[in-house]
């Protein structure tokens, strides 16, 4: 069962699901359309776009921290993961941040790759501060993952030292900058470029807000209720063990075990999934995410929390004791556990409620009125966005915020209409 449970999170991250060739302007399935199945299989009923089929993507890795400073467990992450796709020529730089748990190669990431380089863009992509290789390398001794404004000032320094090194290393001459992100990347990309007009390194002349959650508090409410194994636990192993039961006997009778679409949107198309395990889905791959972003800062910062206080851990020691422990704790439980004690200690009159503010755009909202290089760009059904965000979207960015009818959450970024529009977003700088 773990085996297949990886399979899945592998499918609704898109971790390593390649796309089709994406030269077919037509839809490429009919599968039933809500919110949720556009977030787990992608917006397939609108057709795609024209994008590269493949790009020459230089991986690249920087140490960041000293290398003797990496616990043993990831001796696999010893350095940070990053990766360029350069053009020929002196062009615009676009710094692009992954979303929750996701690295900087997920296929939402690709996506977009595709779509900035064919800009004639160079393109930078950074993982998430939530992805365990990101968090292991950090060198903030006080990282928390969720605090915006923090977060923001370590991907800002990050940025300059993967900048430094791909001018040195591959010769990137830039002509400007810009920086996006979709998800919880995409409200990290409004926090750096507030950083920015402090410090200019960069002095970003677009950026763009994909999907963005305008309370991360509020949005991951919803995506920890998808999988509460708290108060229903029962009733969601139930319906856990069914989903997996059929999928698995689904991916059994397919004649390629090789992931594409087309094969993940016939996987899920025979199933006949229900919105209800749609959800659970959707809110078992976040609470893997977190699992993974918990347990690398539990062992990172020798907490104790899952794991045995000052007991190193070895390369080929068992996990399964700190997973089942990980399985069980909610975003909210970091939060009111770790984020808020941690805040309260700095200031001990910094209230729950003004954390949350704090935790969002509401806390740069001055910056994002004015600042006309941000645009926004989101569906009118992301699941991710609370009763009157949407509208909050639109009263802060105006004419600045563009909203798809349709799509779910990031589920449409290689169809067509996405495509055009990100191309009207880059084809000349904006003013601030």
């Amino acid at each position: 069962m773990r085996i297949f449970s990886v399979l899945l999170f592998i499918l609704l991250t898109g971790c390593s699901a390649k796309p089709i060739a994406s030269s077919a302007q037509k839809p490429v399935c009919d599968l039933p359309y809500s919110p949720y199945q556009a977030t787990v299989t992608g917006y397939c009923q609108e057709p795609m776009a024209n994008l590269p089929h493949k790009l020459k993507v230089i991986n690249k890795r920087i140490t960041i921290k000293p290398l003797n400073e990496i616990p043993a467990v990831f001796w696999f992450n010893e350095q940070m993961q990053y990766s360029l796709i350069k053009q020929a020529q002196p062009a615009p730089v676009i710094f692009i941040i992954a979303g929750t748990g996701a690295s900087f190669e997920s296929a939402k990431m690709q996506s977009l790759q595709k779509s900035f380089y064919q800009q004639g863009m160079h393109v930078i992509s950074l993982s998430s501060p939530t992805y365990a290789n990101y968090i292991v390398n950090s060198s903030n001794d006080s990282l928390m993952p969720g605090d915006l404004a923090s977060d923001a000032i370590d991907l800002y320094q990050v940025m300059q030292l993967v900048w430094a090194q791909v001018q040195a290393q591959n010769k990137v001459q830039a002509s400007s900058f810009a920086i996006t992100g979709y998800s919880l990347g995409g409200a990290h990309a409004a926090f750096v470029a507030h950083v920015d007009e402090s410090l200019q390194v960069f002095n970003f002349n677009k950026v763009l807000l994909i999907n963005p959650p305008v309370s991360l508090y509020n949005s991951v409410s919803i995506l920890d209720q998808y999988f509460d194994l708290k108060n229903n636990r029962p009733a969601a192993v139930a319906m856990f063990e069914e989903v997996f039961t059929r999928l698995a006997q689904v991916y059994a009778r397919q004649k390629s075990s090789n992931f594409s679409q087309g094969s993940i949107f016939n996987l899920f198309k025979d199933t006949n999934l229900s919105v209800d395990e749609l959800r659970l889905l959707i809110g078992a791959t976040f609470r893997m995410s977190l699992s993974d972003m918990i347990f690398a800062l539990d062992v990172s910062y020798n907490a104790g929390t899952i794991t045995y206080k000052n007991h190193q851990i070895g390369k080929f020691e068992s996990l399964t004791h700190s997973m089942h422990r990980t399985s069980v704790i909610t975003f909210i439980d970091y939060f009111e556990h770790a984020m808020l004690p941690r805040a309260q200690r700095q200031d001990a009159s910094v209230s729950k409620a003004e954390l949350i503010q704090r935790y969002s755009l509401h806390a740069i909202e001055d910056y994002l009125k004015s600042a006309n290089k941000i645009n926004v760009v989101t569906n009118a059904d992301d699941i991710i966005l609370q009763a009157g965000e949407l509208t909050y979207l639109q009263q802060v960015f105006a004419e600045r915020a563009k909203i798809f009818p349709r799509g779910g959450h990031c589920g449409n970024f290689d169809r067509q209409s996405f495509v055009d529009y990100l191309a009207t977003q880059f084809a000349r700088p904006s003013n601030k």
